[in-house]
Order: C-alpha cells, then sequence, then structure tokens
C-alpha cells in the first residue's frame, strides 16, 4: 500500500505537470483532470488500507514476524533469489520515473514534435515536427537576433518550467531540451533543474 501511495503521489505531480502544460499550450484540461483525479484515488485507497486503519494488522504483524523468526535461513536464502540488490531496486525505481515522465512529455508535446530520453545524458530532447515550427526554428538557427520577434522567449520559458518540474520528480541533474530540426545534433535551448544551461538567442 505504501507503494500504492508513492505511485499515486509521482502520478499527481506527473498530471498537474501534464494538466498545466496541456492547458498553456492548448487549452486542454479533461486527460489532465483525470489523472489528477485517479492519482487522488490511488492515494487515498492506499492511505485506507495501511495497516493503522486495519483493525487486523497487529495480529497480521505479528504472524507474521514469527513466520520469519520461525523460517531461519529460509527467509534470507528466498531474498536472495530476488537478484536485486538495494541499489538496483534503486535504479530501477529511477528508471521507471524517467520513463514516466517521458510519457507525460510526449503527450504533452505531441502536437509540437517528437520527445525522446537519452539515459546517459539523462536529457529529454524535443525535436519539433509542427510544420510552422521546423520552418520557425530553421530560420533562428541561422539568424539567432530574430529570437524576439519570434517570441522564442514563451517558448524557451515553457521549457525552463517544464525543466524544474521535472527536477522535483527525478531530482537534480536532469535536462530539457530543444534542438535544431534540420540537425538533431545542434542544440537551440537547454535547461536543468529549472534553469538555462543554452540558450541560441544569447550566443
Amino acid at each position: 500500500m505504501v507503494f500504492l501511495i508513492i505511485l499515486g503521489g509521482l502520478f499527481l505531480i506527473l498530471g498537474g505537470f501534464y494538466l498545466a502544460n496541456s492547458w498553456q499550450q492548448y487549452r486542454e484540461w479533461k486527460t489532465g483532470t483525470i489523472i489528477v483525479v485517479l492519482s487522488i484515488v490511488a492515494i487515498a485507497f492506499g492511505i485506507i488500507k495501511l495497516p493503522v486503519f486495519n483493525h487486523n494488522s497487529s495480529q497480521s504483524s505479528s504472524n507474521s514476524s514469527s513466520a520469519q523468526v520461525a523460517s531461519g535461513n529460509n527467509s534470507l536464502s528466498f531474498s536472495n533469489k530476488s537478484g536485486m540488490n538495494g541499489q538496483d531496486q534503486d535504479s530501477a525505481v529511477q528508471e521507471n520515473k524517467a520513463m514516466a515522465v517521458l510519457r507525460q512529455l510526449q503527450k504533452g508535446y505531441s502536437k509540437f514534435g517528437t520527445v525522446d530520453y537519452s539515459a546517459k545524458s539523462k536529457t529529454f530532447k524535443i525535436t519539433p515536427t509542427n510544420d510552422d515550427t521546423v520552418e520557425a526554428l530553421k530560420a533562428l538557427a541561422q539568424d539567432p537576433s530574430q529570437a524576439e520577434q519570434m517570441g522564442w522567449s514563451n517558448l524557451t520559458k515553457s521549457i525552463k518550467t517544464n525543466s524544474k518540474d521535472i527536477s522535483k520528480v527525478l531530482g537534480n541533474g536532469y535536462s530539457i531540451s530543444i534542438v535544431n530540426p534540420s540537425d538533431s545534433s545542434q542544440t537551440m535551448y537547454k535547461a536543468t533543474d529549472g534553469r538555462t544551461a543554452y540558450d541560441i538567442a544569447n550566443q
């Protein structure tokens, strides 16, 4: 049940992030609201099922402890069969969180472009595919001085906000970037932990 509460909390944060992003960019709120509501329900269910709310928890816990003591080495042997130590489990949980964030970003930017994730660099990379955006960014890459009249700051502000939300879920060191649609090796903007790490308009 604790895992359900943690998972519900994670999706509540991601749902809020998705709702804010959808509303800000597309004025869409239904899907994000559903995710938030379901997350709250999952958290409430998990809390209700906690031992403190279960009258049989004390007896159940006592029996479980007795069984573990009686089994002796058998309990330890079973634990070792899992093949995962604490560090491996932490890595797996972190990777699952990163994949959950990736799915939310892919939904949020579905009309803008594609989103990929590099575990090695801890970066979520946005590649624009919308025709108007592609043309605008190609022009910006050739002449960064056009940034202000193109409304570049509005886009980068949104990405920086998303970067801050990502750091709340995954911790520090994760980035989100937007690349040149005609040259994916060229980063046009990158934010890490809610702060601008690179901006082509300021070069």
